[in-house]
Parts: C-alpha cells; sequence; structure tokens
C-alpha cells in the first residue's frame, strides 16, 4: 500500500473535504492523525476508520493557535514516532461585502486559514527536517485563490496568500527533500457541519461555467491530494493542481 507505515496530520480531518482525504490516506495505509477543532466529530471519523481495520485518531486543536499547533504536532510524534504527510485542510469560508465586513471577521479568516497554514507548516516542516527522511505538505486552496469571488473578500485573500506561502515552502524546504503543493477545489458539495449549502440559484449560475457540468465531491479532490503525498509526485513541487472541472480553464458561458 503506497503509504503503510507513513504517519499522515490532516487538519480539518473530520468531516468534508478533510473526512474524505483522511479516509483516502487511511484506505491506501497511512496512520492518520486528525487534527480538528471538532473533537467528537473527529472522534466518530476515527471510529469509523477503526472498525474497518483503518488506523486513525484525533487530535483537537485550533490552528490559529501557535501553542496549540505546536502541543498538537508534539502529540502526534510522541504517539507514532514521526510525521511523514501534512495535510494542511483546516478553513472556514466567509461571506460578506468588504465595505460591510467587520474587522474581526476579516481578521478571523485569515488566522484560520492563512495563519494556521503557517503555523502548522512550520511545525511539522521542523519534525521533517529533524527526521532527515522528507516529506510532503500539500494545502488546500481554492479556485478563489486566482478567480476572486464577490462577497468573499479576506476568503480569496487568505487562499491567494496561502498559494504564495506554499511556493516559497517549496523552494526552502526542497534541500530536505520535502515536497509543498497545493490543491485547489471547485465548488463542492460537501455537507460539512462548517459550510452552509449553497443555494440552488447560485450552483446553477457556478456549473454555467464548469466543463465537466457537476460540483466537485469531497472524493474528487482526496484523490488528488494522495497523489501529492505519493511516491508518484517525487518530482513535483511548488505546484497548484485545480480540481475544478475545467472551471479554471476560462469562461464558458462566454462565447461568440
Amino acid at each position: 500500500m503506497e503509504f503503510d507505515g507513513k504517519v499522515a496530520i490532516v487538519t480539518g480531518g473530520a468531516s468534508g473535504i478533510g473526512e474524505a482525504i483522511t479516509t483516502e490516506l487511511a484506505e491506501n495505509g497511512a496512520t492518520v492523525a486528525i487534527a480538528d477543532l471538532l473533537e467528537d466529530v473527529g472522534r466518530e471519523t476515527a471510529r469509523g476508520l477503526e472498525a474497518r481495520g483503518l488506523k486513525a485518531k484525533v487530535f483537537p486543536v485550533d490552528v490559529s493557535d501557535a501553542a496549540q499547533v505546536e502541543s498538537m504536532v508534539k502529540s502526534v510524534v510522541e504517539t507514532y514516532g514521526g510525521v511523514d504527510i501534512l495535510v494542511n485542510n483546516a478553513g472556514i469560508g466567509q461571506r460578506c461585502a468588504i465595505l460591510e465586513m467587520a474587522v474581526e471577521e476579516w481578521e478571523r479568516v485569515l488566522a484560520v486559514n492563512l495563519r494556521g497554514n503557517f503555523l502548522c507548516s512550520q511545525a511539522v516542516g521542523k519534525e521533517m527536517v529533524k527526521q532527515g527522511r522528507g516529506g510532503r505538505i500539500v494545502s488546500i486552496v481554492s479556485t478563489a485563490a486566482e478567480n476572486a469571488r464577490v462577497n468573499a473578500g479576506a476568503y480569496c485573500a487568505s487562499k491567494a496568500g496561502i498559494l504564495q506561502f506554499i511556493r516559497v515552502l517549496a523552494q526552502e524546504l526542497g534541500q530536505y527533500g520535502i515536497t509543498a503543493n497545493a490543491v485547489g477545489p471547485g465548488l463542492t458539495v460537501t455537507g460539512s457541519p462548517l459550510r452552509e449549502p449553497v443555494s440552488e440559484t447560485y450552483l446553477g449560475a457556478f456549473l454555467k461555467e464548469v466543463p465537466l457540468a457537476r460540483p466537485g465531491s469531497p472524493k474528487d479532490i482526496a484523490q488528488v491530494v494522495a497523489f501529492l503525498a505519493s511516491s508518484k509526485a517525487d518530482y513535483i513541487s511548488g505546484q497548484v493542481i485545480y480540481a475544478d472541472g475545467g472551471y479554471s480553464a476560462g469562461k464558458l458561458s462566454v462565447r461568440d
């Protein structure tokens, strides 16, 4: 199995896309640390995997809190002896016009999405360097990293920041055999308790721009993450793969 003997940390791994990533890695042999603020949901996810003979355990954490991140990574290393894969999936959305947005909302979105990515990548990166056996860092961004979206100023800014941060990370950590990449989901139906379901009107309008004419599923995203975390992606670093049904290719609804 591709990840047999590997330890993976998946932030926000209890539900939605994160749960699909947790499951995909575990099904392929990884021992998965579910690093999530939703401890009860994380335990339920872990129990479901353990019932199938897979290896997963929840490690509660708020990724925007430096002390909690340090403690979480230390606990994972003490429990499993190291860490080989980090998936930065934890994140929150936002729907508010820039002129109406409270400073607190702006700061919270960037704290979870961008600061959390930095804190987790730094803490795990140090462990990977210390271990001396390389590693994989995969961050979940969004098509919003490069395609602006009305009422999502903080979200778009945070995802664009992660994308550039990952590129720098790839440059700095390559000498240690550590790759850093990103996966950008398009519109993905997750069922996560942290995400408001999109309206049928929004869904219909969005799908007019998607060549494959359907929203993504969490498994669509998880499979790309697993590829980037695998030995098949040994020579890929500093890149983003958009798993978006072709949405980023151009404006499908604009025709001659």
